[in-house]
C-alpha cells in the first residue's frame, strides 16, 4: 500500500477501529516509512492536546436558542418545498389542458386528411383485387374516422407523455458492489516456472500480486520442493478467467468462491455521508453567525464530530469500491516430485514359485529363532516355575499311590 492509503487510515488505526491484517499492514508500513511515522505521532500529540483541554459548559441558554435556530432552517425549507410541490402539480395541470385544447383543435382537419389517407389506400390496393368494386367511403364515414384517428393520436401524446414523465421520477439504478473471493490450494510439479507463468497471466488480465511468501517446505535428492503463498487482486469482471487458468495450470486439491452483495451497506453509508455534508454546511452556517466564544467552540467541536465521521464514512466507501473493483484470491501452492509410473516385468511361474518357497522357509527360520531367543530370555522366570510344576506333579501321583 502506498502512503495515501496508510495516511487516510491513520486515523482508524488510532481508534483501534482496524482489522487485524489492516493493523498489521499499517504498522509493517509505519516501521519502513518515517514521513507516515512522524505523521502518526503528530497525530498522537494532537490528540493527547485535544484530551487534556478542559470541557468547556455552553452559556446559559444557549442551547434553547440553537435549537430554535435549527427548527426555523427546517421550516423555511419545508415551506419552500411545499411550494416547489403544488408549483409543479399546477403546472402539469396546465400542460394537460393545453395539449387537450390543441387536440380539439385539429379534430376539424381530421376529416379531410382521413379521406386523403382512405383514396390513397384505395388506389394502392392489390392487383388481384382490381375486378371487385372498392368500398364506397362516403362523407360521414369519414368523419368518423377522422375522429377515430384524432382520438388515437391524443391517446397516444397522452402515453407517452405519461411515460415521459414516469421515466424522469425513476430513481437511477444503482450499481451492484458485489465482492468476489476465493481461496484455493493446489500442487505443481515446477514451482518456479508455475509462479513466472502465474504473473505473467495477472499482468495480462490487469490485476497484481499483493503478496507472494515463498519457503521450502522439503529436500529430497539434493532438490528443493517449495511451497507458497500468494495472495492475487484480479479485476472482477476476470475472476472466473483466472479461476479456469488456476484449474487448467495446477492440480487444485481445495477451492473456495464467495460472492458477497455489499450494495445495501454501501448505499447507506453514501446516503450517511450525503445526509452528514448537509449537516457540516448548516453548522457552518451557525459558526459564521456565532456571536460568542462559547457558541463558536460548541459548533466547532460538533463541526469537528461530522467532519471525522464524514472521513470514516468515506474510508469505508472506498474499501468496499477497492473490493468490488477488485477481487481477492489467496493461493497456496505445494511442489511435488513427479509421479513416474513403470511396468515391471513378470518372472516366470518357477521363479516365483521358488522366491515363494525361500520366503517361506526365511519366515519359519525367523519364527523358530524369535521363539528361542524368547525362551532364552524367560529362562530365569520359566526355570522355576518348571521346577514347582514337576514337583506338584510328582506329590500328586504319590499321593494317588498311597491311596491304592
Amino acid at each position: 500500500m502506498n502512503c495515501n492509503e496508510i495516511k487516510d487510515m491513520l486515523s482508524l488505526y488510532m481508534d483501534d477501529e482496524l482489522n487485524e491484517s489492516e493493523k498489521l499492514m499499517v504498522e509493517k508500513h509505519i516501521q519502513s516509512c518515517d514521513k507516515c511515522r512522524k505523521e502518526l505521532e503528530e497525530y498522537k500529540d494532537i490528540k493527547n492536546l485535544l484530551q487534556s483541554l478542559p470541557e468547556e459548559e455552553p452559556p446559559e441558554g444557549y442551547c434553547n436558542r440553537l435549537h430554535e435556530k435549527l427548527l426555523k432552517e427546517k421550516s423555511l425549507k419545508r415551506t419552500n418545498r411545499r411550494w416547489v410541490k403544488y408549483g409543479s402539480i399546477a403546472a402539469a395541470f396546465v400542460l394537460i389542458f393545453a395539449v387537450y385544447a390543441i387536440s380539439n383543435m385539429g379534430m376539424g382537419r381530421g376529416s379531410k386528411s382521413e379521406n386523403i389517407n382512405y383514396d390513397m389506400a384505395a388506389t394502392e390496393a392489390p392487383q388481384e383485387d382490381a375486378g371487385e368494386p372498392s368500398p364506397d367511403y362516403n362523407q360521414s364515414d369519414g368523419r368518423s374516422a377522422g375522429k377515430e384517428s384524432t382520438a388515437i393520436g391524443y391517446m397516444s401524446d397522452e402515453a407517452k407523455e405519461n411515460s415521459m414523465l414516469m421515466t424522469t421520477a425513476m430513481p437511477e439504478k444503482r450499481k451492484m458492489k458485489i465482492i468476489k473471493t476465493g481461496t484455493f490450494v493446489s500442487q505443481t510439479e515446477n514451482y518456479d516456472e508455475f509462479v513466472n507463468d502465474l504473473i505473467s497471466k495477472v499482468s495480462s488480465l490487469e490485476g497484481y500480486i499483493e503478496e507472494n511468501n515463498t519457503s521450502v517446505h522439503n529436500v529430497h535428492d539434493n532438490r528443493e520442493l517449495k511451497y507458497g503463498n500468494l495472495k492475487i487482486r484480479i479485476p472482477q469482471e476476470h475472476f472466473y478467467e483466472f479461476v479456469n487458468y488456476l484449474e487448467e495450470s495446477s492440480e487444485v486439491f481445495n477451492k473456495n468462491i464467495k460472492e458477497t452483495d455489499a450494495t445495501k451497506e454501501y448505499y447507506e453509508k453514501d446516503n450517511r455521508v450525503k445526509n452528514l455534508e448537509i449537516q457540516e454546511e448548516h453548522l457552518r452556517e451557525l459558526f459564521d453567525k456565532a456571536q460568542t466564544v462559547e457558541e463558536t467552540l460548541l459548533i466547532e467541536n460538533e463541526l469537528r464530530r461530522v467532519r471525522t465521521e464524514i472521513d470514516s464514512l468515506n474510508i469505508s466507501l472506498k474499501d468496499i469500491d477497492d473490493r468490488a473493483s477488485m477481487s481477492t484470491i489467496n493461493l497456496d501452492i505445494e511442489e511435488v516430485l513427479p509421479t513416474n509410473f513403470t511396468l515391471a516385468n513378470k518372472d516366470s511361474l518357477w521363479e516365483r514359485s521358488k522366491e515363494g518357497f525361500i520366503n517361506t522357509v526365511n519366515i519359519i527360520i525367523e519364527i523358530g529363532e524369535n521363539l528361542i531367543i524368547s525362551i532364552i530370555s524367560l529362562a530365569p522366570i520359566l526355570i522355576p516355575i518348571i521346577i514347582v510344576f514337576i514337583i506338584v506333579i510328582f506329590r500328586i501321583k504319590k499321593h494317588r499311590k498311597n491311596k491304592l
